[in-house]
């Protein structure tokens, strides 16, 4: 784990003979590797490549020709991915986290292939021997560099846990709704990057540690992505229809070597997946993952904060009382005090899982293990772990494994696993168990959640409900429920009214539930094109699929949610998500997809382009529910996907 990706060293024995020492390397820690091959889903039946073609597969490209059955028709069709990973927002982007179960298999080294992603827009398919780099901006010597001689300098390599600044937001989304989606506990995950040290690379445009203050490096990346809010503030650098996703990083803590920040080309001793980044992205250890561009193009050192769409627009932690239309008046984005940057304090419980049972006759006389992983910010190591059946009255030390060697700067950069012995015949009477980390900082997590905006930094104590019930099969047993599940998976104790915190730092809970979430939509315009509304004895215009499968062109584009037709024509070019999110699901059933990432408010909207209802039998009736027309669930309560018709260009 030192400057290389192994070097040896020399020492002095008893008899003061020199010897040599060699180092481990980071695979010889760490390792070995977990496979990192993705196993694709074909159909909604979780039907899988044939076995001996998985098997026989040495990397993801083997499988070009099994896309996910969710990717097919999506920019993305390319590019074969896990179908165990949970679909946070649809079919398109990609935004995915794994079970817990799955990180508990795994622990401390997580499998590429089952890395948790965060998409903006389609992953771009990028070449290694075209891609190349510009260091730029207030430099003597500018300089572009491919990716063999990028591979070819120094390298560092080391393990660093990755965090979504929206990591268990769900949580937050079931007090009151933000303007994230539904991440759950599994937005976290550990590779072993390999890559050349920032600090090397700036060194070799002749920066120096002389005059840093107030400079910053900027990282950009190659997507074109779009302008959700205008020109921005700066009249001097002002916003395009399409931006670039970048951040900054002061220069002071790029030229620190202890800080490791670093531009890679490889995990877990492979070059990066494309997801991922590759063939390079920034890795910045101990900062939130919305930090460290992927696919990097240019790193430029500025006389200033960059002034980029997404460093403003996205990561930052705002006081609990200011919604999304206070944010737009008192130039909030643009404070530097909320900004999200270091990790803070988080831990989480894998295991019980949601819904796990545990019989009592079998157990009773037992131990059960608790388990689950914690993580910090800015180097500090997690001191400890504690565990509470009653509510926090009583806390016990949880076992720590950590994998983990510390830098030569003493810093720690990854999550650990902990475990506790749990007797089972504590668990009678017991109604929750609780974990809760501290750093070396003596930092603890808080009991009670903070919302913001965002939904960014939850970190309240992770707490499991346990409920003594018969099962199906007559036994009486221990029963888990975790607070929310991912995406728009349904269950968790928090989403049930009864079950919701009092205050979440904004005002009693209760006054607020089911207020709709606040967004700066652009505002929509009524559908040109005048549509007939009347159908078999007098009633809604109805549509079958063979009709609505005709719109399914960026000029004519009819959609369906809910058993209910949409033409989104005229939307496409206001859409805050840009035109290819609607695109994908032209002519066909979008419910999944909408419900998913869309609000109350977004659903209303949605009724001005209303045009009729599906005829899914033939018949010339409505399929659509009797509800009325823009009537939305409450943004706080959970939906289930529906039964949708078969699609058969989704289905292999």
């Amino acid at each position: 784990q030192k400057k290389a990706s192994h070097k040896n060293e020399f020492t002095f024995n008893n008899n003061n003979i020199m010897t040599e020492v060699r180092e481990p390397t980071c695979e010889e820690l760490y390792g070995p590797y977990p496979r990192a091959v993705p196993v694709p889903f074909l159909s909604k039946d979780q039907e899988t490549p044939p076995e001996n073609i998985v098997d026989a597969a040495k990397s993801y490209t083997d499988l070009g020709n099994f896309p996910d059955y969710r990717d097919v028709g999506t920019p993305d069709e390319w590019l074969p991915r896990d179908g165990r990973l949970v679909r946070l927002t649809g079919r398109h982007p990609f935004n995915v986290e794994p079970p817990v179960s799955l990180l508990n298999k795994y622990k401390f080294i997580t499998p590429c292939s089952l890395h948790y992603v965060r998409n903006h827009g389609a992953c771009p398919n990028l070449k290694w021997e075209e891609h190349t780099m510009t260091f730029g901006g207030i430099v003597p010597k500018p300089f572009e560099i491919s990716m063999d001689e990028l591979a070819a300098m120094e390298p560092r390599e080391l393990p660093v846990t990755l965090v979504c600044a929206g990591n268990r937001r769900k949580e937050q989304n079931m007090i009151r709704q933000t303007i994230g989606f539904n991440w759950g506990p599994s937005g976290v995950s550990t590779n072993v990057w390999k890559g050349v040290m920032l600090r090397d690379l700036l060194l070799k445009a002749g920066v120096t540690e002389k005059g840093m203050q107030g400079k910053h490096v900027e990282f950009i990346g190659v997507e074109d992505l779009p302008n959700k809010v205008g020109p921005g503030p700066f009249k001097d650098e002002p916003w395009g229809k399409l931006v670039k996703y970048g951040t900054s990083v002061p220069l002071a803590r790029a030229m620190n070597p202890a800080y490791d920040i670093l531009v890679a080309y490889e995990a877990n001793g492979e070059r990066l997946q494309p997801d991922h980044g590759f063939p390079v992205r920034l890795i910045i250890p101990g900062y939130i993952g919305g930090r460290m561009i992927k696919w990097l193009k240019e790193i430029n050192v500025i006389p200033y904060e960059t002034k980029n769409h997404y460093h403003y627009h996205d990561n930052r932690i705002l006081p609990p009382h200011i919604t999304a239309e206070e944010s737009l008046k008192g130039g909030w984005w643009y404070k530097p005090e909320y900004i999200f940057n270091e990790l803070n304090i988080n831990s989480a419980m894998a295991k019980p899982d949601h819904n796990e049972e545990l019989p009592l006759a079998k157990y009773i006389d037992k131990t059960y293990e608790v388990a689950g992983y914690a993580y910090t910010g800015g180097g500090r190591a997690i001191s400890r772990v504690e565990v509470s059946i009653d509510g926090g009255t009583h806390w016990e030390l949880a076992a720590i494994d950590r994998k983990e060697k510390p830098t030569d700067y003493g810093m720690y950069w990854c999550w650990i696993w902990w475990s506790f012995e749990l007797n089972v015949a504590d668990l009678v009477g017991c109604k929750e168990i609780w974990c809760r980390a501290w750093d070396e900082s003596n930092n603890p997590q808080p009991t009670n959640p903070t919302w913001n905006l965002m939904g960014m930094g939850n970190n309240q104590v992770f707490r499991v409900k346990v409920q003594m019930v018969q099962n199906d099969r007559g036994q009486h047993v221990f029963r888990f429920e975790h607070p929310t599940q991912p995406g728009q998976q349904v269950g968790g104790w928090m989403t049930k009214v009864a079950t919701k915190p009092d205050s979440a730092g904004f005002g009693r809970l209760l006054e607020v539930q089911g207020e709709p979430r606040q967004e700066d939509a652009a505002p929509a315009p009524a559908p040109t094109r005048a549509v007939s509304k009347t159908a078999k004895g007098g009633g809604k215009k109805v549509f079958t699929w063979d009709e609505i499968e005709k719109h399914n062109k960026e000029e004519d584009v009819w959609i369906v949610v809910k058993d209910r037709v949409y033409d989104c024509t005229e939307y496409l070019e206001l859409h805050p998500g840009g035109i290819e999110s609607i695109t994908i699901n032209a002519g066909q059933d979008a419910t999944e997809d909408f419900v998913a990432i869309h609000s109350a408010k977004a659903t209303k909207m949605l009724e001005k382009y209303y045009i009729g209802d599906l005829d899914a039998d033939g018949t010339g009736v409505s399929s659509a529910p009797p509800a009325a027309a823009g009537a939305a669930a409450p943004a706080t309560a959970p939906v289930a996907p529906k039964k949708a018709r078969e699609i058969p260009e989704l289905v292999d």
